[in-house]
């Protein structure tokens, strides 16, 4: 994957990512903000904070979590998403821990 391919396709899903995290927070439990390819979302009631972001070194969308811990995502071609080394996809994982607060 080029530079220019890996930066289009990390933007591309951190604002999907933002903006679907947005549209599932019907009661706004959670600060969602995106700039730089940087995705924060602090969860208000407790003041836990995930950070996803692009990790240009490797090629990777690195994931912090205050659940889990810290991830890293690789483009899955096959399947046009972002996975990491046990198969789970960004969206999935980060809908998994923030289903009970939103």
């Amino acid at each position: 994957m080029t530079k220019k391919d890996f930066y289009q396709r990390c933007e591309s899903a951190l604002i999907r990512l933002a903006d679907d995290v947005e549209a599932a927070d019907k009661n706004s439990q959670l600060d969602v903000e995106y700039a730089d390819g940087i995705l924060q979302i602090v969860i208000i009631a407790d003041n836990k904070t995930y950070i996803i972001n692009r990790n240009s070194g490797n090629h990777k969308i690195w994931y912090s979590s205050p659940f889990s811990g810290a991830d890293y995502f690789s483009f899955d071609e096959e399947r046009n998403e972002w996975r990491d080394a046990n198969g789970e996809g960004l969206r999935a994982k980060l809908f998994s821990e923030l289903q009970s607060k939103i």
